[in-house]
């Protein structure tokens, strides 16, 4: 094993690639993927099978938990009751907001000395504290930032402009290929603010710990995704997340090197 090179050899095996390739979405497999959710969707019983399934466990002992909370539980108990996923836009955000939503969901919460094995923390739990997930935000109509695609620095706690929108119509219709509407049916691309993207850099957990990293990187998706969806409650905001998109022509779109940067999920953000 050459440690000096970890970072940049190929950490994952040819199993972990191969899922990564079966799972994306393509334009082969779109109407497949569209006709399964149809079928969940439209049939209420397939749902109820779904949600209400649990192992059997026989006769057990139940033992019935304390529904006594303190002042700021309870808090956080009733952010997480208004918490909900919307494509229901009716408003722009403006820029001051976007920042209230990345500045309270994603942030370096400690820093450490230079010659430290960790330089920083971050507001979520993360394998390692390696951090595989970056924010871009595709930007389509958020007041007082021009359009174009942009990096999240939480360390600066700024915007990165990756990619300026030559023209909102080409601009539109770049997009308009990566979220199909065989998938998400037909949405006003006019009405959403912006697009957030969870790029995973696999490398960054692969690295230390070969495939099972794969597991960590998807763990910081759901970490980063929850945080944010809390953050939208509070700052007044609208927000969903997105599954339905074509992996390639995304990974394009924000320049990624396959395979080790790859678009995980992507929200819809909005008021």
């Amino acid at each position: 094993m050459d440690v000096a090179n970890l970072f940049y050899d190929q950490g994952l095996s040819q199993y972990a690639l191969d899922f990564m390739q079966s799972s994306s979405m393509t334009s082969f497999n779109q109407l497949e993927n569209a006709q399964r959710i149809q079928s969940i969707m439209n049939i209420p019983y397939y749902s109820q099978q779904i949600v209400t399934h649990t192992m059997e466990r026989g006769t057990t002992k139940r033992v019935k938990l304390n529904t006594s909370f303190n002042e700021e539980s309870l808090e956080l108990r009733n952010i997480q009751i208004r918490r909900k996923s919307s494509r229901s836009f009716q408003e722009h955000i403006r820029l001051e907001e976007l920042a209230n939503l990345f500045l309270s969901s994603y942030f370096i919460t400690e820093r450490f000395e230079k010659h430290s094995h960790h330089l920083s923390r971050r507001s979520i739990p993360s394998g390692g504290a390696l951090y595989p997930v970056d924010l871009y935000y595709i930007n389509l109509n958020t007041i007082g930032l021009p359009r174009g695609i942009y990096v999240y620095n939480p360390h600066e706690e700024s915007l990165e402009l990756v990619q300026s929108a030559a023209s909102k119509k080409i601009f539109f219709r770049q997009l308009k290929k990566c979220f199909p509407e065989a998938v998400l049916g037909s949405w006003n691309l006019d009405l959403i603010s912006g697009i957030l993207v969870f790029g995973g850099v696999l490398s960054r957990c692969s690295c230390k710990y070969g495939d099972r990293g794969l597991r960590f990187v998807l763990m910081d998706v759901g970490a980063l995704c929850q945080n944010l969806h809390l953050s939208a409650v509070t700052n007044g905001l609208a927000c969903c997340a997105i599954g339905g998109y074509l992996d390639q022509p995304l990974n394009d779109l924000l320049g990624f090197q396959q395979p080790n940067e790859s678009a995980l999920l992507s929200m819809f953000v909005g008021k």
